[in-house]
C-alpha cells in the first residue's frame, strides 16, 4: 500500500512540474509560482515516512495500515484534482482566475492525516524495523536528499543563513551515503559496517523527522529542526570514525573488479572526500606544517583525478577503475587516520604514512597515464614567461626592502639571504646580453630559462618563509639553490668564453619605447572614418518613421566597429536632443539579466537608489518598464551573443507609440526576430572601402597630414589591400606602425601578409604581432586586462593601483610607481590596444576598456605563458586544474560557486574575482576559512563579494598583500589590520555608515591608497603615531573637528588627491574664539573633494588656504557667499572646478575682474544662483573648453563672453530658462569664430 502511495507522489509532482514549466515567470505570478513549489515540498514530506513504513504488514500495526489506505485515499484524490487542473491549464493556458479544485473534505483530512503521521514518527518504534536493510536506508536517504536539494534550489527559505544550514545539513547526509555506497563496491557486508549503519540509520530518522516537522510547519518560533540536527550527524564517535577507517582498509585489500557503472560513486566519492579534507585544511587549527603541507597534496590529488574523471571518462579502463578504486581507499585511510576531534583540538600530529605514500605514487601514475593519451601542447608546471628580466629587478628590490635594518624581518635572519641577493645581482649583470641574444641561440635561451626558474624559486622559498609556512618543502631547499646558480654562473662562464657575444643589436630589431609626452591626450572617442552614410541612415531610422517601438540590430563580424558607429549616432545631437531617456549596456557573451536591468535603470535615474540592487530580476524588469512608461527613449544593446538576451528585456520596452527606439549591435542577425514585423530589418555594416581604408589609416599614422610620404605609398596601398576593410584590423597595424621606425616597415607588412588567409586570420595575426612588438614592461600591462571579464571598464586609477601591487611599475629618480603606469598605459593607449571609454575632465583617462577580440588573444595569451588563467562559470571552477606555478587566478562567476568551489591553489600570488556587476552585492557569503590556502597573495581582489558584517580576523595572515578590496556591512576595521605591514591599497566597500578604523591603520607605512565609502581616520595619540608619508590618495573619510584635520594632515604630508567630508555635528568641535575657521591643506595637494553636511547657514567662516599646486577643486554644502569664490578665483594651477549642491549661495554672482586663468572644466550643479555675470572687458575664464550647467532652477544669465574662443562644449541639463542665456552665449561665440561650439541641451521631462 504504501509503494502505490509512493508512485502516486511521483505522478503528482511530475503534474506540478510540468504546471510550473507553464506558469509565467513575471512578478504577477510570483503566488502562483510559490503555492505551486509549496505543494511539493508538502507532499515531499511524505515520501521519507512511506518509505520507512512500505516493509510493515498489517499484522505488524493495524493503526499503521489503516493510516497509510487513508494516506493512499487522500493522494488520489489530490493527484485526480491537480491533474485536471494541468489539463486545463494546457487547453487554455495558465490563468490566475482558475485554482486547483481540491474539495474541502480534503483539507479536513490533511489535518488529521498530518497529527497521525506527526504522531507515529515520533515513535522510536518506528526506525527498528523499517531500516533494518541497508538498501532501504539507503531508499530513505536518497528521498531526504533529493528533497533538500529542491528546498535549497528554489529559494523558499527565510534568510541566507538558513540557506546555509539546510546545504550544511545536504552535505553531510551525502558523505554518509558515498561513504556507505563506495565501501559497499568493495563486499564490505553489514555486519563490518554496524556502528556506522547504526549512526546513519539515526541520522535518516531524525533528519525525517525533523524534515516532516519543518514541512508541516510543526515547531515552535525559537526553534530551528535543522541547526538542532546538524551536530549529531557527522560521524564524531570514535567507534564510528574507527568502522569507517577500518572499512577503507578492508576496502583496500579486496582487490574486487570495479565495472563502469561504478565510476559514478568514483566521482561522488571523490567529492565527499574533498569536502572533508577542505573542512581539515580550513578549521584554522594548530596542525604541524609537515601534515597540513600532506593534506594539501591529497587534496590537491584528489581534485586532479576528479577533473580527469569528467574531462577524460574514455581513459578509465579496468585498469584505471581498478588504480582508481585503490586510490580512494588511500585518500580514505589517510583522511580517516585523523581524528577530526584531534584535529580541532590542535593535538593531531601523525597520519597513515604508507597509504600517503600509495596515494602519491598511484595518483602519479594516473596522472600518466592520461598524459600519454592526452598530451599536453605546452608544460603547465612551467614558471610565467612575460617580462622576466623585470621580475628579476623587481625581485632584487623585493630582497633589498626585506635586508634593509628596518624591515626587522627575523623570519629569515637564520638564512643566506644576503649571499643569495649577492649573487642574483651577477646574475642580473650579464642577464641583459643573454636576453637581447637568446632568440638566435638555444643555448643562450636554455641557460636563461634557467636563470628565470630560480629567481622564482628564491622569490618563493622567501614568501614561503615569511607566511612561516614552506610548500613543498622537500623539493626546493636555500642550498640547493645556492648550488644551483653557482651551476649556472659557471655554465654561463663557459658559454661566454667560447662565444664573442656582439652586444650590438641591429636597428631594426630595435623596439623604441616611445612613451607618450605629458600633453598628449588620449581621445575618447573611437576614431570613425566614413561610413557616414551608415551613420545618417542609423540617425533617420531612429528620428524619423513609425511611431511605433522599433528595434534597430546594426549587424557585423567582429571589428567591423559596430560598437563605435552605435556610440556615434547615440552621442549625436541630434539623436541626443530628440529622446527624453536615454541608456546604454554592454551585454556581451556571459548574460546577466539583472546588471543588464540595474544598467538600465542607471540610465533612467540621474542617481540608482540602494533598494534596486536588493530587487529580483522580475522586480527590476518592472521597474524598467515603469520608468520608460510616457517618455520617448532610446536603449542600446550592445554585444548581444544571442536571442536570449533579448527576449529577458524585450518585455521591458514598452510600445508608447511615440517614435521610441532600441539599437542593438550583434554578430547575428537573428537575435531580435521576434519584432522583425514592426522593423526595417537589421541594419548589415559594410567593411570599410579602400578609400576609407586609407583615411582612417593615415590618420593614425600621420595626424595632422593628408598625405604619407610618397616614397610610403605602394606599401600604404598594400595594407589597405591586406586589411580588407576590417578597422579594428587597420588601427592595430597602425599602432604597430607608428612606434617602429619607418625603414622598418616593408619587412613588418610582407611578413604579416604572407600568412594571412582570412579576414579572422588577419585580425588575429594583427594582434599577435602587435603584441611581439611591445616592450615586455608592456606586454605584462596588456595581458593583465584578460584577467577580467569581456567589456569590462577598468577605471583608470584602480588598474593604476593593481600594477603597482603586482609590480609591474617601479618608481624611478623623477617618478611615482603610479606616473610610471599612467605613462605605460598612455602608450598602450596610443598604440592602439586600449580604448578611453571615459575621460577625466582635468584631463587624463578616467576609464578604458578593450576590444572583444583583444581580450579573447589576453585570456589566451596569459594562460599560454602561465601569466594568468581566467575562470568562468561553475563548469570550468568545478574542473580546473590549477598549474603548478600559477601565479594569478581570476574567477568570473557568482560569489556562490566561488565559496562552492573550494579552489586549492597555495602558490597563487594574486585571486582576483569578479561577477559582472551588482548581482549579488547584498547578498553576504562566508569565506573567510579560504584565506589559510591563500597565503602567499599580494594581490586580493574580492570588491564583488559581499563579507558580511565583520571584517574577516583570518585576512591577519595575509602578510604578503599589497593591495586589498572587499565589500561588506562592517562597521569597524579589527587592529589586527595592521598585521598587513606591506599593504599599499586598501578599499573597502560598505553599504553602512561610518567604517571606524583602529589605531593601528597608522603602522602601515607602505599605505599608499585609502578609498573606504565614509570612514574615520583615529584622532586619539596621534602625537606618538608614525607619520603616512607614502600615503597617495585618501577617499571617504570623515571629519568631525578642525582639531582633528590639522592632526591628521601632519601626519599625511605627502597626500596628492583627498576626498572628505567636514561633519558639524558637534558646534565646540568647530567653532573658534574669532568664529573664522582657518584650514590649511598640505602643499602637494593637486586634487580635492570637500563636502560639508550641514545645510544650514554656518555660524562661523571657514578660510580656506588651497595649496598653490591643486588643478581639481570640487565644494558642496558649505553655502558660501559669492564673495568667498576670491579664495579660489586666483589660484595658478586650477584646471577643473566643480560647485556642487549648495557650495555657494546667492542669486548673483558678479564677476568684477579676471580670475581662473588655467580653468578648463567648470561645473555649476544644484545651485541657486540666477545671474551670473562678468563687468565687461573682464576675461573671465579665459581657457574654459567645457562647461556643465545642471539643475540650476534659477539661473538666467550667464557671461556672453566666457571663454574667449576656447570654449568647445557646453552641456545643459534641467535648467528651465536656458534659453534665455544659451543664445546671447552661442551669438558672442560665432562673433569670436568659435563656429565648432557644440551645445548639449537636455530637456527637462
Amino acid at each position: 500500500m504504501a509503494s502505490s502511495c509512493l508512485t502516486c507522489i511521483s505522478a503528482i509532482l511530475d503534474d506540478l512540474q510540468l504546471l510550473e514549466d507553464l506558469c509565467p515567470k513575471a512578478p504577477d505570478w510570483e503566488d502562483e509560482l510559490i503555492d505551486l513549489r509549496t505543494l511539493k515540498i508538502f507532499l515531499g514530506t511524505f515520501r521519507p515516512f512511506l518509505l520507512s513504513v512500505r516493509k510493515w504488514g498489517d499484522d505488524d500495526d493495524a493503526n499503521l495500515g489503516a493510516l497509510v489506505v487513508r494516506m493512499k485515499d487522500y493522494i488520489s484524490k489530490l493527484g485526480q484534482a491537480i491533474h485536471k487542473f494541468y489539463l486545463t491549464s494546457v487547453e487554455d493556458g495558465y490563468r490566475t482566475d482558475h485554482d486547483i479544485d481540491i474539495p474541502d473534505d480534503l483539507e479536513e483530512e490533511e489535518s488529521s492525516l498530518k497529527q497521525e503521521i506527526k504522531d507515529l514518527d515520533s515513535s522510536s518504534r518506528l526506525s527498528s524495523k523499517s531500516l533494518a536493510k541497508k538498501d532501504d536506508l539507503m531508499d530513505v536517504m536518497d528521498s531526504l536528499l533529493e528533497s533538500l536539494r529542491y528546498v535549497c534550489l528554489i529559494d523558499v527559505l527565510e534568510d541566507d543563513e538558513e540557506q546555509e544550514l539546510w546545504e550544511d545539513l545536504e552535505e553531510k547526509l551525502t558523505f554518509l551515503k558515498n561513504f556507505i555506497c563506495f565501501v559497499s563496491l568493495h563486499g564490505i557486508d553489514d555486519g563490518q559496517l554496524g556502528p556506522l549503519l547504526t549512526h546513519t540509520k539515526s541520522v535518516a530518522v531524525n533528519t525525517a523527522h525533523n524534515y516532516l516537522l519543518w514541512g508541516f510547519r510543526s515547531f515552535r518560533p525559537e526553534e530551528n529542526p535543522v541547526r538542532d540536527l546538524l551536530p549529531k550527524i557527522i560521524p564524531v564517535e570514535p567507534e564510528v570514525h574507527r568502522t569507517c577507517f577500518q572499512a577503507l582498509i578492508a576496502s583496500k585489500i579486496s582487490r574486487q573488479p570495479y565495472e563502469k557503472k561504478d565510476e559514478h560513486i568514483f566521482r561522488v566519492f571523490i567529492d565527499t572526500l574533498l569536502i572533508y579534507l577542505w573542512e581539515i585544511l580550513t578549521t584554522g587549527a594548530c596542525v604541524m606544517i609537515s601534515l597540513k603541507d600532506r593534506l594539501k597534496m591529497v587534496y590537491d590529488g584528489l581534485r586532479s583525478l576528479r577533473i580527469i574523471l569528467k574531462g577524460n571518462p574514455d581513459v578509465f579502463d579496468e585498469k584505471m577503475r581498478y588504480l582508481t578504486g585503490l586510490l580512494l581507499c588511500d585518500a580514505g585511510v589517510v583522511i580517516f587516520s585523523l581524528s577530526l576531534n584531534e584535529i580541532k583540538d590542535g593535538s593531531v600530529k601523525e597520519m597513515d604514512l604508507e597509504s600517503f605514500h600509495d596515494f602519491l605514487k598511484r595518483i602519479k601514475l594516473i596522472k600518466a597515464i592520461v598524459a600519454e593519451k592526452y598530451p599536453e601542447t605546452s608544460p603547465s608546471s612551467k614558471f610565467p614567461r612575460t617580462n622576466e628580466l623585470g621580475f628579476i629587478d623587481f625581485l632584487l628590490k623585493y630582497i633589498r626592502d626585506l635586508t634593509n635594518p628596518d624591515a626587522h624581518s627575523v623570519a629569515l635572519s637564520s638564512y643566506p639571504i644576503h649571499a643569495i641577493h649577492e649573487e642574483l645581482v651577477y646574475l642580473r649583470s650579464f642577464s641583459g646580453r643573454i636576453v637581447e641574444l637568446r632568440n638566435e641561440d638555444q643555448e643562450l635561451q636554455a641557460l636563461w630559462d634557467r636563470v628565470v626558474e630560480v629567481a622564482y624559486k628564491i622569490e618563493f622559498l622567501i614568501d614561503s618563509l615569511l607566511v612561516g609556512d614552506i610548500l613543498d618543502s622537500s623539493s626546493i631547499s636555500f642550498d640547493s639553490v645556492v648550488e644551483e646558480i653557482k651551476i649556472i654562473k659557471a655554465a654561463a662562464l663557459n658559454i661566454f668564453d667560447r662565444k664573442t657575444l656582439d652586444l650590438k643589436v641591429k636597428e631594426a630589431t630595435k623596439r623604441p619605447n616611445n612613451m607618450p609626452s605629458q600633453g598628449s591626450m588620449p581621445i575618447i572617442n573611437d576614431m570613425i572614418v566614413g561610413l557616414e552614410d551608415e551613420a545618417t541612415s542609423i540617425i533617420n531610422r531612429l528620428t524619423r518613421g513609425s511611431s511605433l517601438l522599433q528595434i534597430v540590430p546594426i549587424v557585423g563580424m567582429p571589428g567591423l566597429g559596430k560598437t563605435t558607429l552605435a556610440k556615434k549616432v547615440y552621442n549625436n545631437p541630434l539623436v541626443t536632443s530628440h529622446f527624453y531617456t536615454c541608456a546604454w549596456c554592454t551585454v556581451s557573451q556571459v548574460y546577466h539579466r539583472k546588471n543588464l536591468l540595474l544598467e538600465i535603470l542607471t540610465g533612467i535615474h540621474s542617481k540608482l537608489p540602494d533598494k534596486f540592487s536588493e530587487m529580483c530580476e522580475e522586480d527590476l524588469a518592472a521597474e524598467v518598464r515603469r520608468g520608460l512608461l510616457r517618455t520617448r527613449y532610446l536603449i542600446v544593446l550592445d554585444d548581444i551573443w544571442d536571442a536570449e538576451a533579448w527576449k529577458g528585456l524585450e518585455a521591458s520596452f514598452p510600445d508608447n507609440q511615440n517614435g521610441s527606439r532600441v539599437i542593438v549591435t550583434s554578430r547575428k542577425s537573428d537575435v531580435a526576430a521576434s519584432r522583425d514585423e514592426l522593423d526595417e530589418g537589421p541594419h548589415f555594416l559594410r567593411p570599410l572601402t579602400p578609400d576609407e581604408s586609407r583615411d582612417l589609416l593615415n590618420m593614425k599614422l600621420f595626424p595632422g597630414n593628408d598625405l604619407p610620404p610618397p616614397e610610403l605609398c605602394e606599401l600604404q596601398m598594400k595594407i589597405v589591400e591586406m586589411c580588407r576593410g576590417l578597422p579594428l584590423t587597420i588601427i592595430i597595424l597602425a599602432g604597430i606602425l607608428a612606434n617602429e621606425n619607418q625603414h622598418g616597415w616593408k619587412e613588418l607588412v610582407d611578413g604579416l601578409s604572407s600568412r594571412i588567409v582570412s579576414s579572422t586570420e588577419q585580425c588575429s595575426a594583427a594582434i599577435e604581432l602587435s603584441y611581439k612588438n611591445l616592450p615586455d614592461n608592456l606586454k605584462q600591462c596588456f595581458l593583465y586586462f584578460g584577467a577580467f571579464p569581456e567589456d569590462h571598464e577598468h577605471t583608470a586609477e584602480k588598474l593604476i593601483w593593481l600594477w603597482g601591487a603586482e609590480g609591474f611599475t617601479q618608481k624611478t629618480q623623477f617618478k611615482s610607481a603610479e606616473d610610471v603606469a599612467n605613462d605605460f598605459l598612455m602608450d598602450l593607449i596610443h598604440r592602439s590596444l586600449i580604448i578611453v571609454s571615459k575621460q577625466r575632465s582635468i584631463g587624463g583617462v578616467k576609464a578604458c576598456r578593450i576590444h572583444d577580440l583583444l581580450h579573447e588573444f589576453c585570456v589566451t595569451k596569459g594562460k599560454e605563458e602561465n601569466f594568468l588563467q581566467l575562470v568562468r562559470g561553475y563548469d570550468e571552477i568545478y574542473t580546473f586544474r590549477v598549474p603548478r606555478n600559477l601565479r594569478r587566478l581570476c574567477i568570473n562567476s557568482n560569489p556562490e560557486h566561488f565559496c562552492k568551489s573550494r579552489l586549492f591553489a597555495p602558490t597563487i600570488h594574486s585571486l582576483i574575482h569578479s561577477d559582472g556587476g551588482k548581482r549579488h552585492r547584498h547578498c553576504a557569503f562566508e569565506i573567510s576559512s579560504i584565506f589559510g590556502i591563500f597565503k602567499l597573495v599580494r594581490v586580493l581582489e574580492l570588491s564583488n563579494i559581499n563579507l558580511g558584517t565583520t571584517f574577516p580576523r583570518e585576512l591577519e595572515v595575509l602578510v604578503q598583500l599589497r593591495y586589498l578590496a572587499n565589500l561588506g556591512n562592517m562597521e569597524s576595521i579589527p587592529s589586527s589590520i595592521a598585521n598587513l605591514s606591506n599593504l599599499e591599497t586598501f578599499i573597502v566597500e560598505t553599504f553602512r555608515g561610518v567604517v571606524l578604523l583602529p589605531d593601528t591603520i597608522w603602522n602601515l607605512k607602505k599605505l599608499r591608497h585609502l578609498q573606504i565609502r565614509n570612514f574615520m581616520l583615529p584622532a586619539d595619540n596621534l602625537d606618538t603615531a608614525a607619520d603616512l608619508c607614502d600615503l597617495n590618495t585618501i577617499s571617504g573619510v570623515s571629519f568631525h573637528s578642525l582639531d582633528i584635520i590639522r592632526k591628521v594632515f601632519r601626519k599625511i604630508p605627502n597626500i596628492h588627491k583627498l576626498k572628505c567630508i567636514l561633519v558639524w555635528g558637534n558646534e565646540h568641535n568647530w567653532v573658534s574664539a574669532d568664529k573664522i575657521l582657518v584650514l590649511d591643506f598640505p602643499s602637494g595637494l593637486e586634487s580635492l573633494n570637500l563636502m560639508f553636511d550641514q545645510y544650514t547657514r554656518l555660524p562661523c567662516q571657514f578660510e580656506f588656504q588651497f595649496p598653490l599646486a591643486i588643478r581639481k577643486l570640487t565644494l558642496s554644502g558649505f553655502l558660501f557667499p559669492w564673495s568667498k569664490i576670491s579664495a579660489i578665483e586666483n589660484l595658478p594651477n586650477l584646471e577643473v572646478l566643480k560647485l556642487l549642491d549648495r557650495a555657494f549661495k546667492g542669486e548673483i554672482w558678479n564677476m568684477e575682474k579676471e580670475g581662473f586663468p588655467k580653468v578648463r572644466f567648470l561645473k555649476i550643479d544644484d545651485l541657486d544662483v540666477g545671474k551670473w555675470t562678468a563687468y565687461e572687458g573682464v576675461d573671465c575664464f579665459p581657457s574654459l573648453q567645457k562647461l556643465a550647467l545642471i539643475s540650476c532652477r534659477s539661473l538666467k544669465e550667464i557671461p556672453s563672453c566666457l571663454g574667449s574662443s576656447t570654449l568647445e562644449i557646453i552641456e545643459v541639463s534641467h535648467c528651465p530658462f536656458s534659453a534665455s542665456f544659451m543664445v546671447p552665449l552661442q551669438e558672442e561665440q560665432m562673433d569670436l569664430g568659435n563656429t565648432d561650439l557644440k551645445i548639449l541641451n537636455k530637456s527637462d521631462y
